[in-house]
């Protein structure tokens, strides 16, 4: 019986009773101790007064089968103080139905599983899985101790997913250890200065860079909270906004010449072209030569980036900017002062040759996990579970002592 108690975690009390049926182990228990320290004086008691009714609790499951424990709570005399208190129970608290043990298996099962897949399994309703998400995953939200415990410098990832249409949320991540720290609410500006504010003084001296796409908003923030932490530009970010810029050129000669030109011809690398796309592509550009600066930038851009070192990206960079402001192109001048204004930015991926391709994947994994759980109408249960999802293996499985 020993072995079957270590499982169940119930080695503090004695089983009087145990059977089962086709679905469920019903589990009959009595604690190994005889004595209760009163909750009043503290005192030490083994006079039971009385015992109160038998309490039927939910303990997770064992080979497809629900456990459930029955327990009588014992009310002690203490000499002492004179007075009637009940006795703490390790496994359960007060008008508790279901055991931490249970509450962990129920919320580990929505890692890739959706809430009404928990309620077919564990007859748990939406709400109640709800809270025990939040019970076990809110203390990781945005929780640095272990960047702290460990005292490296690391990368910090800042960039933006959908969750619903336009309705974009922040991700913030430790990209050197390939850890997700938090999802905001919302893409405000307040709101991802409060939480770098919140970073303790020994965390933002182990930030050695901050990577972010090309954004006003994450730049200000960063600089406002983080004045001697150097900013990099995702290159990812860069080839992009080339390819959006390349896209809407696209779109408007269109329009214009009421002709569909293909778009996956441009947004393709020039290396990845099969046999017969080169002269497809000398065909277009030759017709609608507007699109050849375009083309040709986000080649150079690309070409900038296979740079050994930084000196020589930053005169590639420098020559692209020259070639852009010196058309007669509105656009084109534009996307010029654009890598102007982000020249320093851009230049500092030398510095490690940082990247937010983690956060990427992130994102990649949050969509899934939508699609799984058939969407979302709860933004903070979406951030919840995402967080569940994606720091299962990493942080909270060591802990979760199941």
């Amino acid at each position: 019986m020993w072995n079957f108690s270590k499982l169940l975690g119930i080695s503090s009390y004695e089983v009087t009773k145990f059977y089962q049926d086709r679905e469920c182990i019903f589990v009959q228990l009595h604690p190994r101790r005889i004595t209760a320290a009163c909750t009043t004086c503290g005192k030490i008691s083994s006079r039971v007064k009385s015992y109160g009714k038998e309490q039927s609790i939910q303990h997770g499951t064992i080979l497809g089968k629900m456990v459930y424990i029955f327990v009588r709570r014992r009310r002690f005399l203490c000499r002492a103080c004179k007075r009637v208190f009940s006795e703490d129970h390790p496994l359960l608290k007060v008008r508790q139905r279901a055991t931490m043990k249970h509450k962990k298996e129920v919320v580990l099962n929505l890692s890739d599983r959706s809430f009404s897949a928990g309620t077919k399994k564990y007859h748990v309703s939406y709400f109640t899985q709800r809270k025990w998400l939040n019970d076990v995953i809110s203390q990781e939200v945005l929780n640095f101790k272990h960047e702290e415990q460990e005292g490296t410098p690391f990368v910090l990832g800042i960039d933006e997913v959908s969750f619903a249409g336009r309705d974009m949320v922040i991700t913030i991540g430790n990209i050197t250890k390939h850890r997700l720290k938090g999802v905001l609410h919302s893409k405000r500006k307040d709101e991802l200065k409060k939480v770098l504010r919140s970073l303790s003084p020994k965390v933002k001296s182990l930030i050695s860079e901050v990577v972010i796409d090309m954004c006003n908003l994450y730049l200000k923030a960063v600089k406002e909270t983080l004045p001697n932490t150097s900013v990099v530009i995702d290159h990812f970010h860069v080839i992009q906004d080339a390819n959006r810029r390349i896209d809407q050129e696209r779109l408007l000669l269109q329009d214009i010449f009421k002709k569909k030109i293909p778009r996956y011809i441009f947004t393709k690398n020039k290396e990845d072209l099969n046999r017969n796309q080169p002269s497809l592509l000398a065909d277009i550009v030759k017709k609608y030569p507007e699109l050849t600066m375009f083309y040709q930038t986000k080649e150079r851009l690309r070409d900038m980036y296979r740079s050994e070192t930084k000196e020589e990206a930053t005169d590639k960079l420098r020559t692209i900017i020259l070639s852009l402001t010196s058309t007669d192109d509105g656009e084109l001048i534009t996307w010029g002062r654009t890598l102007s204004y982000w020249k320093q930015y851009i230049l500092n991926y030398w510095n490690s040759r940082s990247t937010n391709g983690f956060m990427e994947g992130i994102h990649n994994k949050m969509k899934l996990i939508k699609r799984i759980s058939f969407g979302f109408r709860n933004k903070q249960v979406f951030i919840y579970k995402v967080m569940l999802s994606v720091l299962l293996a990493t942080t909270l499985l060591p802990y979760l002592n199941l």
